[in-house]
C-alpha cells in the first residue's frame, strides 16, 4: 500500500480525468469492476455517476 492508499484513476465520458483513493485494494477494484460493469450495461460514467460509486465503496474522490 502507498502512503496515500490505493489510487484508481478513470476516464468519464467528457473525457475528464479523474482519480479517487481508497484504504483497501479490495474497495478499489471493486469500485473499479463496478465501473466497468455500469458502462456495459447501463451506459456511459458520468462525474455523477462516479462520485456515487466511489462512495459506495468507500473511497475519497480527489479534485
Amino acid at each position: 500500500m502507498t502512503e496515500t492508499g490505493y489510487v484508481l484513476s478513470f476516464r468519464l465520458e467528457n473525457e475528464t480525468k479523474v482519480a479517487a483513493v481508497f484504504e483497501s485494494e479490495n474497495d478499489r477494484d471493486g469500485c473499479e469492476i463496478s465501473l466497468g460493469m455500469y458502462r456495459s450495461n447501463l451506459g456511459p460514467i458520468t462525474r455523477e455517476v462516479w462520485e456515487r460509486m466511489v462512495g459506495k465503496f468507500n473511497g475519497k474522490c480527489l479534485e
